[in-house]
């Protein structure tokens, strides 16, 4: 018993990361906006598409962002495996601009099909850890004690949000799958699949209305 008290008496060493992570989203944004530089387009096509590939990482990016800012809003940080899940996206984020570079100029199929695969599970990892800390939200708020207790509005958003981000997370690791390395009319199957995570984060990102009873 002694033992047992003296050691949850001992303070937890706070680590500050809410800092470091906005260097590493601010870099990431950065460097895709210098890929962006440094692709001259010829004509406006190529422009169209320069843009519409920038826009592609940006809005990963930014979606992971925000995300994690407001899951750390609430997280304590004194809970358990958040250190671990803040580095593991951290460094994930930092790898995707690389990866999506790699991935769209590159110009053979042997470095395209890797640099895919690479680029498909970081991106799940990064909303496979956006989870991780969801599930982490959801498990403090559903705690008894009052310092950590959530509005029951605010835990069902943070569960939904919760689910969503692994079922992304889920699509992009599966994505990297053999199977999916075929061509389609419109491109490789694998890309496609890259871009349903955004009609799903747009689509189930509001829950549904329920009837109003009279």
């Amino acid at each position: 018993m002694i033992g047992r008290s003296e050691s949850s008496a001992i303070p937890r060493i706070r680590v500050r990361i809410e800092s470091l992570s906005d260097l590493v989203f601010g870099l990431a944004l950065s460097f895709g906006s210098l890929i962006l530089i440094g692709s001259q387009p010829k004509n406006g096509m190529d422009l169209l598409v320069n843009v519409f590939i920038f826009g592609f990482s940006f809005m990963i990016v930014v979606w992971t962002w925000i995300g994690y800012t407001r899951t750390i809003a609430v997280l304590p940080s004194e809970a358990p495996f958040v250190l671990a899940l803040n580095v593991g996206l951290l460094f994930c984020v930092a790898l995707e601009p690389y990866l999506f570079y790699v991935v769209i100029t590159t110009k053979t199929v042997e470095l395209a099909d890797p640099a895919s695969i690479a680029y498909g599970l970081d991106a799940g990892l990064m909303f496979l850890f956006l989870a991780g800390l969801g599930y982490l939200v959801v498990k403090q708020g559903k705690s008894g004690r009052e310092d950590n207790r959530l509005h029951p509005v605010v835990l069902n958003r943070f569960r939904r949000f919760m689910k969503l981000q692994a079922i992304v997370g889920g699509i992009y690791i599966a994505s990297a799958l053999p199977i999916f390395w075929i061509d389609t009319p419109v491109g490789p199957l694998r890309f496609l699949l890259w871009s349903s995570p955004f009609i799903i984060l747009t689509a189930f990102r509001k829950p549904k209305a329920s009837p109003s009873t009279r």
